[in-house]
């Protein structure tokens, strides 16, 4: 029961912090999340706990991550039944792979994902999505065998199929 009335707090906490920065109409900090909750029947909330607020609220495409100058901040979607503009972003990596071509690493796809989306993704997730890749036809992999292993974009030739 207590868990239950806890994750309705949490949602109720969440909608709250959606509906004054709409109100606002501005774009939203983590310090400035802290100040909203000072405000509210949160009091207590944490900078962490604000952090998740916000992410959350990202995850669900009603506010956008953005970066500037190395500072994070969310601005307001501006459809609140949009779809998330980096819900595709697997295809828009590939896409990048395919522009810019050479070596790819697990290092520079993750470089990419993160100017692409604004969000952090684990060595291990790029790892198995560049496998997929080399998997479906892609990319070709090199380095096997080596503590080195890269990627580079599959050769298409005319007249064979992949």
């Amino acid at each position: 029961m207590t868990a239950a009335i806890d994750a309705m707090d949490v949602e109720t906490r969440r909608t709250f912090l959606l509906a004054v920065v709409r109100n606002k109409g501005c774009t939203v900090t983590t310090s400035l999340a802290l100040r909203i909750y000072a405000a509210s029947p949160w009091k207590g909330v944490s900078r962490n706990t604000a952090r998740r607020d916000l992410r959350d609220l990202a995850r669900r495409a009603r506010l956008v991550p953005a970066e500037h100058r190395g500072a994070r901040f969310y601005r307001i979607s501006s459809d609140p039944n949009c779809p998330h503009p980096v819900r595709n972003i697997r295809q828009l990596v590939l896409e990048a792979i395919r522009a810019e071509g050479g070596e790819w690493t697990t290092g520079r796809t993750r470089r990419t994902w993160h100017q692409i989306a604004g969000t952090h993704v684990l060595r291990a997730s790029v790892r198995r999505y560049l496998a997929a890749l080399h998997r479906d036809g892609h990319l070709d992999r090199h380095g096997d065998g080596t503590s080195r292993r890269f990627y580079t974009p599959a050769e298409t030739r005319k007249g064979a199929a992949r």
